[in-house]
């Protein structure tokens, strides 16, 4: 029954975004976006817009702790900075982008954990001219500490594909 009201909850969002968006989509400073997030962390995406900085989040499935006798959910918080920018031709352009992430993990079932990671992570990003719709791909690596019976530090990978509705 949650999964359905979730569910139900993001395709809401999702449905009226078209007309809550502004009609120019950048992803300038004071925007905000928000759309769907696949990947280690599927879910919903969100990006506030700062300039070259941007925070960005990320909230729901902890893809990398799913079982058959529990299920994890997972959020991500982080910034990244655009450090350069591919120029395609005309207003198309690629920003690439370094941050650092902090996602977080809990894992309900048998037994429980809780995991904590810091993941340095590298994106790029496209923006449709004229629309407000902004796709992006993040792939990094960490640390990540679990904390089960006993605590443990290890590596991490974080990744993502989404797309978000950008508002001015």
């Amino acid at each position: 029954m949650k999964k359905k009201v979730l569910i139900l909850l993001v395709v809401a969002v999702l449905a009226i975004a078209p007309a809550m968006a502004a009609s120019r989509g950048s992803s300038d400073d004071g925007s905000f976006g928000i759309g769907l997030n696949l990947g280690t962390n599927t879910g919903l995406g969100m990006k506030f817009g700062m300039g070259k900085f941007d925070v960005i989040a990320n909230i729901g499935i902890d893809a990398l702790h799913i079982g058959s006798n529990g299920i994890g959910l997972g959020g991500d918080v982080g910034f990244n900075y655009e450090v350069y920018d591919i120029d395609i031709k005309g207003p198309h352009h690629m920003p690439v982008t370094l941050g650092l992430m902090i996602p977080m993990g809990f894992f309900f079932g048998d037994p429980f954990n809780m995991n904590l990671g810091v993941v340095l992570v590298a994106g790029l990003e496209y923006q449709i001219p004229d629309v407000p719709l902004l796709f992006y791909l993040r792939l990094g690596g960490g640390i990540n500490l679990e904390v089960t019976n006993e605590w443990r530090l290890a590596g991490l990978f974080n990744g993502g594909i989404g797309a978000l509705w950008m508002f001015d």
